[in-house]
């Protein structure tokens, strides 16, 4: 169990080596196609000489011997010799009098830049410098240190940006494997962009009225951003759920099922879990605490009874006996189409009749099935009858019965049943 990482820790899911966001994020500047190692050792390198010079306090530099004795824990002496050759030609090291044979090194402070530069696309992808240059664009606004071209491209720059990172997430989420996904999860974790966006385009509105159509497409742009987002959360949860595997979920996502979830979904969690007895340990001052937080208010008085409704209709009889005629006007209906008899196949009558007469003679027949103060019931057929030339194209066998009173209709029922059609098929 202790091997197991914590919930609310930083977990990185990219790759062992931890380089694989390191070509791309060179390759605008390289020389060649292998400028940039694929060995996780030049990494643990640096950043052990970046600590070693944070560490020492001195301005004087680092003799070559110290610098390889610091890096004897990540890495071998070939291993640091070999490096140690591309950090001088680089100017990650340099000489502290600027000398060609000086022995003594100072560490670029540029190249330090680039190591936390290197760990915050490890961290977040890159979609944290989005929202910097966003928040940039709007104090810019606010102190008037950018000019309305300046501004127009930096809205420019920030749309695109987020339409490749948009783009690139849909294809992710849309054509590759759960566990590239899982890999990026932390890369998307926040979507912040949208609210930033929406600080720069209130900051134009005011000041710049002609780059409101830049800001809109912006605002359409973040919006596109954030709904990748809902879907790349989307098909990681429903992964979840299939898997029965939730280490795939964020910290937020396990506060959103413990607020939504029913409690014995949640209680299942800690079915096999093993607690100690409880403890009360409760001071006086805390029990009169509680009991004054606990006391119940004090009786308010009743409001005075309303005045007495002036005379006329009451909505409650109108509105039952709207609905009793209502009633008595359905059940002539049904009646006047069985024609007084007990069972009647209306097929054919309703095929006959124009369609908007049927349909509402079929509403009827409908509601007074489905309503027990009228004694009628309804056989509908699975059939239908096509008839493209009639007045009513589609139609199903339909047939209707008067529910029996009692003994005497149910006798009077079976002499007629000769001549009462059959029920539909």
């Amino acid at each position: 169990m202790s091997d197991q990482p914590d919930l609310f820790s930083a977990q990185i899911e990219d790759s062992a080596d931890g380089l694989q966001h390191i070509p791309p994020f060179v390759a605008p500047v390289a020389a060649t196609a292998g400028a940039v190692t694929a060995d996780p050792m030049a990494l643990r390198i640096a950043e052990a000489i970046r600590d070693v010079f944070g560490d020492s306090g001195s301005e004087n530099g680092l003799s070559r011997a110290e610098i390889s004795q610091a890096c004897a824990s990540v890495a071998s002496a070939d291993e640091f010799d070999a490096r140690f050759h591309v950090f001088t030609r680089l100017q990650l090291l340099e000489p502290l009098r600027l000398k060609a044979h000086d022995q003594r090194y100072v560490f670029n402070p540029t190249s330090g830049a680039a190591l936390l530069v290197y760990e915050r696309l490890r961290e977040a992808g890159g979609v944290h410098e989005i929202t910097m240059l966003l928040d940039r664009t709007r104090e810019g606004i606010l102190n008037g240190s950018l000019t309305e071209a300046d501004l127009a491209t930096k809205i420019a720059k920030v749309r695109r940006s987020l339409a490749n990172y948009t783009n690139h997430l849909l294809r992710l989420v849309r054509t590759r494997p759960i566990e590239e996904l899982l890999g990026q999860r932390h890369h998307h974790a926040h979507a912040a962009s949208i609210q930033e966006a929406k600080y720069v385009v209130d900051a134009i509105a005011e000041r710049y009225p002609g780059l409101r159509p830049a800001g809109t497409r912006l605002i359409q742009e973040a919006l596109r951003y954030t709904a990748a987002v809902q879907e790349f959360h989307d098909r990681l949860m429903r992964q979840a759920i299939t898997r029965r595997d939730f280490s795939m979920l964020l910290p937020e996502q396990y506060l959103t099922a413990a607020r939504r979830a029913p409690l014995d979904a949640l209680a299942g969690v800690f079915a096999a879990t093993v607690f100690d007895p409880p403890r009360v340990d409760i001071t006086v001052g805390q029990v009169l605490t509680a009991a004054a937080d606990h006391r119940p208010p004090p009786p308010r008085q009743r409001l005075p009874r309303p005045p007495a409704r002036p005379p006329g209709p009451d909505p409650v009889e109108t509105a039952r006996a709207r609905v009793a005629r209502a009633r008595e006007r359905r059940e002539a209906a049904v009646t006047l189409l069985m024609g007084g008899r007990a069972e009647a196949d209306l097929t054919e009558e309703l095929r006959a009749m124009p369609w908007q007469t049927a349909v509402r003679h079929v509403v009827d027949l409908l509601r007074a099935a489905a309503d027990p103060a009228l004694p009628f019931m309804l056989a509908i057929s699975r059939k239908v009858v096509v008839d493209p030339d009639g007045p009513v194209t589609y139609a199903s066998p339909m047939a209707v019965y008067r529910v029996p009173d009692g003994p005497q209709d149910v006798q009077d029922r079976n002499d007629d049943s000769e001549t009462t059609p059959a029920e539909p098929s």
